[in-house]
């Protein structure tokens, strides 16, 4: 939403609402073991609304993780819990998934 102006108050509304129901979505769809590592990093690329999503929210979402996991996980890739999702790599993605499927 960078450089994007608004004229009313209601699209500044619309368009917040658009950001969190694709965010939702993403994690529900993860949670829900829709995504694997390889889609999860297309996704992050190809999807500007989940660009700066906390890597830590996706983490905790992966089946079979929970949130104490999925922070140990983070730090042994050596990646900051509010590091955005767009920041990491499609390796990390992958040890991160991989690790969980064991």
């Amino acid at each position: 939403m960078k450089g994007t102006s608004f004229s009313t108050l209601r699209e500044v509304e619309d368009a917040v609402a658009e950001v969190l129901h694709a965010r939702e979505q993403f994690v529900g769809a993860i949670a829900r073991g829709e995504l694997d590592a390889a889609s999860v990093g297309e996704f992050v690329i190809s999807n500007t609304h989940v660009h700066e999503l906390y890597v830590v929210k996706v983490a905790e979402s992966v089946p079979g993780m929970g949130k104490v996991s999925a922070r140990r996980k983070l730090d042994e890739l050596g990646v900051d819990y509010l590091s955005p999702c767009r920041s990491i790599t499609s390796e990390q993605w992958e040890i991160l998934f991989v690790g969980v499927q064991r």
